[in-house]
């Protein structure tokens, strides 16, 4: 944040620690836009929105016409962010944008004639234009943010993705400690107040796997006015936050795992993890040689 707020941070810092692009990944609900716009309100950074559910649409025109114009609508939204620097560009559902793209047979058209991803070679320039270090000018503090839910879909062209992102942040549902604080804090602005140790505790257990959304989600359709109103006659038990909450969006165990393998993946710890193996396998048959020579 500090190489997009201040331009002789931006100058100064070394490049390793000057993203030009951030990637947040995690299950629905978990956060990941409102990080993206706390950074740009932190930072007092112009927000501009490039998701594929805002830019869909807008040219109705096929074939090359539709990819050179929003090309052209990716390269204006860049030179705008330049002159209103600081700025955050902000693309959700990015999985979309980086999505491996498949030619049909015939060259047919269809529905999926015109996809998100035919601004990803553009969204993929635009970051590189972004200058770090000295060279770097007030027009450069850029930041592309990109979200998504779904980073490990097969149709996602995952190499492309990580490559354009140079920070990665997993952000996850909340541990049960952070629970706890939760179901009390937004019962709290219902004007509620109950026992941590009796009602929270239990629901917080219960809510291992939901996201902080839809536990804030899940109070929302419980803690309406009118049983705000009733508390004193009938207090509030755990078995009315259940069905409600099991209507929200959960992390199922499946995903966790996807989401682990992608985050291991995506912060370069899977390459260092199998250079150990190698190294290791290496030395065991260095041994190995260094014995049979002894003999």
């Amino acid at each position: 944040m500090l190489p997009l707020a201040a331009t002789d941070i931006r100058q100064k810092a070394p490049e390793s620690l000057t993203a030009r692009s951030l990637l947040l990944y995690g299950p629905k609900g978990s956060g990941k836009s409102m990080l993206a716009r706390a950074i740009a309100t932190e930072t007092g950074a112009t927000f501009f929105d490039l998701s594929p559910a805002v830019i869909e649409g807008k040219p109705e025109t096929k074939g090359g016409n539709a990819k050179l114009i929003n090309a052209q609508l990716v390269y204006k939204v860049y030179c705008c962010a330049q002159d209103m620097a600081p700025s955050v560009i902000y693309i959700d559902q990015v999985e979309q944008v980086f999505a491996a793209t498949k030619k049909k047979k015939g060259g047919g058209g269809g529905g999926g004639s015109d996809p998100p991803s035919r601004i990803m070679p553009t969204v993929a320039a635009a970051i590189k234009m972004i200058k770090r270090g000295a060279e770097s000018t007030e027009q450069d503090r850029i930041l592309f943010i990109g979200c998504t839910s779904r980073p490990f879909d097969e149709n996602t062209n995952t190499g492309e993705l990580i490559k354009n992102f140079d920070e990665k942040v997993w952000v996850s549902f909340p541990e049960y400690g952070s629970r706890v604080m939760l179901w009390q804090k937004f019962m709290e602005a219902h004007g509620v107040f109950v026992d941590p140790s009796k009602l929270n505790s239990t629901l917080a257990s219960v809510s291992e796997g939901y996201s902080t959304g839809s536990i804030k989600q899940t109070i929302d359709r419980v803690l309406t006015a009118r049983r705000v109103q009733q508390l004193k006659n009938r207090p509030l038990k755990v078995q009315e936050f259940l069905g409600p909450l099991s209507r929200t969006a959960f992390c199922w165990p499946e995903d966790y795992n996807n989401f682990r393998d992608f985050d291991f993946e995506a912060t370069g710890e899977k390459a260092l993890h199998e250079k150990r193996l190698a190294d290791e396998e290496r030395a065991e048959q260095e041994a190995a040689k260094g014995g049979k020579k002894g003999r």
